[in-house]
């Protein structure tokens, strides 16, 4: 499992060929699996495979990129952003299916019952602080990208879409209390991807042992 894991890339390229729906769905379905808090499953996810919907989406960030690219060139910082924006528009107008996970936010049931006991819930860290709703859909999204892996898909979950969260949403209909988190980029992948570098296990862990 461990080895099998660490074959899974970031994949940005893609050839021109449809992912079956059954095949999407699929991915739909290793999400859904993931543990939530208290089993609220916060999640909800917009797969798009319409090709004028997935091109309006891309073109919506590449403006955006486009925008801040002149904003940066302006000050000091030109060559730190150079093409950077580009990775946020690119891997989206050659996915062939492009989902939009989503989360919600519920009521935090134990902040309620303190303050019902005449209490501070401010006075306490509960599940709110650590964003559980959020930190459950980012579960939901990592089973959905080894089960993409596991199909022979690449996937690419990006964050940069969401410099035209308010176009996306706009399109694909999404309103409170639901909120896009970022944008998953599906297809086929082109070509070879290199070992992505990771950090060793010892400067990521705390052993607390006996």
């Amino acid at each position: 499992m461990l080895a099998w894991l660490e074959t899974r890339r970031s994949r940005r390229e893609f050839a021109d060929e449809p992912v079956p729906k059954e095949v999407l769905a699929r991915l739909v379905q290793a999400a859904i699996t993931a543990p939530s808090n208290t089993n609220r499953q916060p999640w909800r996810f917009t797969v798009v495979t319409a090709e004028d919907i997935r091109k309006q989406i891309a073109a919506a960030v590449r403006a955006r990129a486009e925008e801040i690219k002149a904003i940066i060139h302006r000050g000091h910082h030109a060559e730190d952003f150079a093409n950077y924006g580009d990775f946020f528009h690119e891997p989206l107008e050659s996915a062939a299916a492009i989902a939009v996970p989503q989360w919600r936010d519920y009521p935090d049931l134990i902040a309620d019952l303190i303050t019902s006991g005449g209490g501070d819930p401010a006075q306490y860290h509960t599940a709110r602080s650590m964003q559980a709703e959020l930190c459950s859909t980012s579960a939901a999204v990592m089973a959905m990208l080894l089960q993409a892996h596991a199909e022979g898909l690449g996937a690419c979950w990006m964050a940069g879409p969401m410099i035209a969260k308010p176009e996306i949403e706009a399109l694909l209909g999404i309103k409170e209390p639901f909120r896009m988190v970022g944008a998953v980029a599906i297809g086929y992948p082109l070509g070879d991807a290199p070992p992505p570098g990771r950090k060793p296990i010892d400067r990521v862990v705390q052993w607390v042992e006996d």
